[in-house]
């Protein structure tokens, strides 16, 4: 059977970290209620995706272009450090992948994590984990 693609190089730990900050945030923009929704799966472009959807409160343009700065945050004074995202993102590129980011004010939000893959004798052979 032909090896079996997996996501290359990944520490779980890091990534529940990155996955965890992208939830506790959708989580904190449907104070009101609605459906925050996590799932994995393939990209079909290749590589795996983990996906982040909220019916929450959303950001307008100018706040999503800057949620990835450090400190940055659009919670209420004290109620965020600002830097759960720009952890998450670190982390997702030191896997070599990124965070793809869709979000509407009063719409929700989607975050996407993206990963490459590699097939597992690739991996294997590179001394990586398969």
């Amino acid at each position: 059977a032909p090896p079996m693609p997996v996501v290359a190089e990944v520490d779980p730990g890091q990534l529940q970290q990155a996955l965890t900050n992208l939830v506790l945030n959708a989580l904190d923009a449907t104070p009101g209620g609605g459906t925050v929704t996590a799932r994995v799966g393939s990209a079909a472009e290749g590589g795996a995706v983990i996906e982040v959807l909220d019916e929450g409160a959303g950001m307008t343009p100018e706040q999503v272009a800057r949620i990835f700065d450090p400190f940055f945050t659009t919670k209420a004074v004290g109620a965020g450090t600002g830097l759960g995202l720009s952890i998450a993102e670190g982390i997702v590129h030191e896997h070599g992948g990124w965070i793809e980011v869709e979000s509407t004010p009063g719409g929700g939000s989607h975050f996407a994590i993206r990963l490459p893959l590699e097939l597992a004798s690739d991996a294997t052979a590179a001394g990586g984990r398969a």
